[in-house]
């Protein structure tokens, strides 16, 4: 429909309605919609392509058919019923006609003329007619990720209330539209921010989880926006991930990670990252049979985004520190057993191997192996496991080597756990000099006190037993001065990394040479607070030190 066939309608209702008696009392406010609509389609900054002018041509359609039918064919009744929807429609379709017509921001301007343009999006949302919102929200969806962030404050909200509104007029396909926003929301920086707002998020979670729910191809698109917009959601609030858990939202999303497309697979895994991040959600993941053994599928056989994503979902399901809101550990224990006897070793050892051949190629190292180590190091908390986990050693001392500090922090976690439960079966499988040389590397020059205290860890767990690494310790000449560092409460590390360094020391505090090292750096006066506060170690190094001390370590004066 063109806009001149909607004005050749519009110039034709006055002549036909002043023929028929019953438009007398319509009159008035159709008069005023008619020359509303005249005045905007004659305006040249109207697009010749506007949504509103097929429901524009029918309505007029209608009202024409109205005056011509008027008795004796057609009752009075009708007519005026007919009569009274076709006024509120024209009105509504007026006030859109307007919108349209509005004149576009001159190209010079910048930031106001992004916000005027935004502010016309978001008045037709709020007041425009069903084709009318469909065509705003068309245009919000290719624009989300460039509007500016006073107008994405205003934007987001709109669109939240649009899918809230208790309206029947809003069709499926509009919903679908709607989601689709909230999906280019989440991927925009200006706008994420006010999409995870508690009030937006409160209104926003019931109509995304409804979305999860959609099924067969027609679906597929609205359940894989759905995932997008809760991704920032559930990462940003404790209870936006309650939420989705408590409307069935893990079962939808394993749906998802089982039958969605690659997309879909990972944005699923990613929300199931982090709703797994709060302990008293893992419940829901009990509940699901298939949660487990759908994850490590989705590791073996998804997309390098996926297997990432579902790696970190598994490392936070088994976590032992139960990070994110404290409580019983039982389901994590739980869950590392049911991993386990899923085949999560084979798993994690083919996803290795297939990462180390990528090194080896001179390719970037995938993101997902610092999940895995993560996986495996939550996994090596069972001794037995542990035990038989004992051949991956080699694989996490050569992630040592890694250009990533996340990588390096979660492959010495890992190394601490299986050679302080597997014991000599996994230091076996790696070259002592090189892994502890990497490792003091860590604890001196790594930025990140994480990092630092992850190195301090597995140095304390290969250096209790083994005596070569120990050698191999007191050889270098960083080792006891970036230990000694870490004691000081001025560096940020955690009191759980200064008692790892304290038995990185006391393992070493036997020779003459090392104690010297420490004293020299400092070590005496940490060591006396330290005792102070009943650190573990603390006291035994202390008395090394004294030892040393009354042997001559000092020089007299």
């Amino acid at each position: 429909m063109s806009v001149e066939e909607c004005l050749r309608l519009l110039e034709a209702v006055p002549a036909a309605a002043s023929s028929s008696p019953a438009f007398r009392r319509h009159w008035p406010s159709i008069s005023a919609s008619l020359a509303a609509l005249s005045a905007a389609l004659s305006s040249p900054s109207f697009p010749p392509a506007a949504p509103l002018l097929s429901p524009l041509a029918a309505a007029l359609s209608t009202l024409l058919s109205a005056a011509a039918a008027y008795a004796p064919r057609m009752g009075h009744l009708h007519t005026v019923s007919l009569l009274s929807s076709s006024s509120a429609s024209l009105s509504q379709l007026a006030a859109d006609a307007r919108l349209h017509a509005a004149p576009p921001p001159p190209p010079s301007s910048s930031a106001g003329g992004a916000d005027s343009s935004a502010d016309a999006l978001i008045s037709r949302l709020r007041v425009g007619s069903a084709a009318s919102r469909a065509a705003a929200l068309e245009e919000l969806a290719t624009t989300a990720a460039s509007l500016p962030p006073s107008a994405a404050a205003l934007a987001v909200p709109a669109v939240a209330a649009l899918l809230d509104s208790p309206g029947g007029d809003l069709l499926p396909s509009t919903r679908e539209r709607a989601v689709a926003v909230l999906a280019a929301f989440a991927s925009s920086s200006a706008a994420c921010r006010f999409l995870s707002e508690e009030p937006v998020s409160a209104a926003v979670v019931p109509h995304l989880c409804r979305a999860l729910e959609s099924s067969g191809a027609a679906g597929a698109g609205a359940a894989e926006h759905a995932c997008l917009a809760l991704l920032p959601l559930t990462a940003a609030s404790r209870d936006a991930a309650a939420a989705v858990a408590a409307r069935g939202g893990v079962a939808a999303l394993l749906a998802a990670c089982a039958g969605g497309t690659p997309a879909t697979q990972a944005a699923a895994a990613g929300v199931l990252r982090n709703l797994a991040s709060f302990p008293d959600l893992l419940p829901w993941f009990l509940d699901e049979p298939a949660a487990v053994p759908l994850l490590l599928q989705l590791v073996s056989l998804g997309t390098p985004r996926a297997q990432e994503l579902a790696l970190a979902c598994l490392q936070n399901l088994t976590s032992a520190a139960g990070g994110g809101g404290g409580g019983d550990d039982g389901h994590q224990q739980r869950l590392r057993v049911e991993a386990f006897q899923e085949g999560a070793l084979a798993v994690v050892r083919d996803y290795l191997d297939g990462a180390a051949g990528t090194r080896g190629g001179g390719r970037d190292e995938p993101a997902g192996l610092a999940p895995a180590l993560g996986f495996l190091r939550n996994m090596a908390s069972f001794r037995y496991i542990a035990e038989i986990a004992s051949g991956f050693a080699a694989h996490v001392a050569a992630a040592l080597g890694s250009d990533r500090s996340a990588t390096r922090t979660e492959a010495a976690l890992a190394l601490a756990e299986l050679c302080g439960n597997a014991g000599g079966k996994s230091r076996r499988e790696v070259e002592e000099e090189a892994v502890v040389a990497r490792l003091v590397w860590m604890m001196d020059a790594a930025k990140a006190a994480c990092e630092r205290g992850a190195a301090a860890r597995a140095l304390a767990a290969l250096m209790a037993s083994s005596g070569a690494c120990r050698k191999v310790f007191r050889k270098d000449e960083r080792g006891v001065a970036a230990a000694v560092r870490m004691l000081d409460p001025a560096a940020g590390g955690r009191d759980e990394d200064r008692r790892f360094a304290v038995a990185v020391l006391v393992a070493v505090a036997q020779s003459r040479r090392c104690r010297k090292q420490m004293v020299a750096a400092g070590a005496c006066g940490f060591v006396q607070g330290m005792v102070a506060e009943e650190v573990e170690g603390a006291k035994k190094l202390a008395e090394c030190l004294g030892k040393g001390k009354m042997l001559g370590v000092f020089p007299r004066t």
